[in-house]
């Protein structure tokens, strides 16, 4: 939370500056006011041994403000701009029947690996209600299996109303089914290990078919994922992760850092999405010198495709139709980021936060945007030196040391190709302009 500004006054809270679809690839210190309180109930008495049975309800709420302040919108009326999501509510139960499985049902934010200086979960992240088994085996590996249920965004999860009987499906949304399966296996050094995902989606056939619909409206489809990761542990809060991601069909989510149940793209003439994939690469690294310095950073690249191009029935699509200026038909889109987030440790309570990165982002036949951004944020850390609150806030000279308070100035370098396009919420904001300024007081902080 906190306050910024620009030169040329418009509220600019939550405004990214960046390209990629996923506001925050590609630096988030001009992001919005949020909170997201989360709450844990022992639904019976924690017990002092780890390995014995526990039991947690565990619910969060996120709120986020899309204009100035939360509270400010509050005070301002202005209550249109405050959004609240319930965001997760679910049963875990630990160690039940044997040490190590744990068993979870309700809504869950299912998800494991982030960037957190680009606020993106990558590789295994699935939205949704539903249930799941975790079986921790010790030195055989870690074995996850959940099925979840969701809806889509694209128009092959709205039923079609055709004429005569089917009138009552009229809004009807049709539901995805994915299956999730993650095997994790310790290679013996430190926290090291390498891992595997496999993912099934599918939506079945829609009922509406049984009145004599044509076989292009709500066919069934599916998709499938694969990815493997590899997280290496260096010591202390060095690490690297590497990971890549293959999905196809419904399953192709991933450009802009998308999710695989996100399905990207224009079905084919057949109303499925044959042909369509989508793949993510992400490398996240953690690099501390001793106690002067500690570098955090990224590179990701992203690309997701629709159905095929070519329509059996109607032939090769036109090629033009993805023209500049015709943005509502983009049927490809790939993005690329680099960001690295050096922390100098000034002091245990005193550190000067600097970031550079790169994006680019090219949909379809449009030219190519690029953003360049540049930020030195001075930054106070007031449990630097404590030693009376809890790790990981409390780690000293650490890139995850919190709670933060900014003072920042952040700059932005816009192509042509991105200022024609508006690629950006802080050029919808403020207009088209090569140089983007973003000034700021602002706080972060998790317990």
């Amino acid at each position: 939370m906190g306050i910024g500004w620009t030169k040329s006054g418009q509220v600019v809270q939550g405004k990214y500056m960046n390209i990629v679809s996923h506001n925050a690839i590609g630096g988030r210190l001009e992001e919005g006011d949020y909170l997201e309180p989360w709450l844990r109930l022992h639904l019976i008495k924690k017990p002092e041994d780890p390995d014995a049975l526990q039991v947690d309800l565990q619910t969060s709420v996120e709120m986020f403000s899309n204009g100035a302040g939360i509270l400010g919108d509050l005070a301002n009326g202005d209550q249109d701009n405050l959004k609240i999501f319930p965001e997760q509510a679910y049963i875990e139960a630990r160690n039940v029947f044997t040490k190590g499985l744990t068993v979870w049902i309700g809504s869950r934010l299912y998800r494991k690996n982030d960037v957190h200086i680009a606020d993106y979960f990558y590789f295994d992240k699935l939205v949704g209600e539903g249930v799941g088994v975790v079986y921790d085996m010790g030195k055989a590996g870690n074995l996850d299996f959940a099925i979840l249920t969701r809806t889509g965004v694209t128009s092959f999860f709205k039923s079609d109303v055709p004429t005569g009987p089917t009138s009552s499906f009229k809004g009807a949304i049709r539901q995805t089914t994915m299956f999730n399966l993650e095997y994790k296996v310790p290679l013996g050094m430190g926290t090291s290990y390498v891992q595997g995902m496999g993912q099934f989606h599918v939506v079945p056939r829609s009922a509406i078919q049984d009145f004599q619909t044509a076989p292009a409206v709500n066919p069934p489809d599916w998709g499938a994922v694969g990815g493997l990761k590899l997280h290496l542990d260096f010591g202390g809060d060095n690490f690297n992760d590497t990971s890549i991601r293959f999905g196809n069909r419904i399953a192709n989510g991933a450009e802009g850092g998308a999710q695989t149940y996100q399905t990207f793209g224009t079905s084919n003439i057949d109303g499925t999405y044959k042909g369509a994939y989508g793949i993510e690469f992400v490398d996240h690294f953690d690099w501390d010198i001793k106690d002067i310095v500690g570098i955090n950073g990224y590179v990701m690249a992203h690309y997701s495709h629709g159905a095929s191009d070519l329509e059996p029935s109607a032939g090769p699509r036109d090629p033009t139709r993805c023209s500049d200026g015709n943005p509502t038909c983009v049927n490809s889109r790939g993005d690329y980021a680099v960001g690295v987030r050096p922390t100098f440790y000034v002091t245990d309570q005193f550190h000067i936060l600097t970031e550079a990165t790169y994006s680019a982002r090219k949909d379809d036949q449009n030219a190519q945007g690029t953003l360049l951004k540049l930020a030195i944020a001075p930054t106070i850390v007031p449990t630097g030196s404590s030693t009376g609150c809890a790790a990981p806030a409390c780690a000293g000279r650490s890139s995850w040391t919190r709670p933060h308070i900014r003072f920042m100035y952040v700059f932005g370098y816009y192509n042509q190709a991105a200022q024609d396009q508006v690629m950006s919420g802080f050029l919808a904001t403020v207009g088209p302009t090569k140089f983007a300024h973003f000034l700021g007081i602002r706080t972060e902080w998790w317990l």
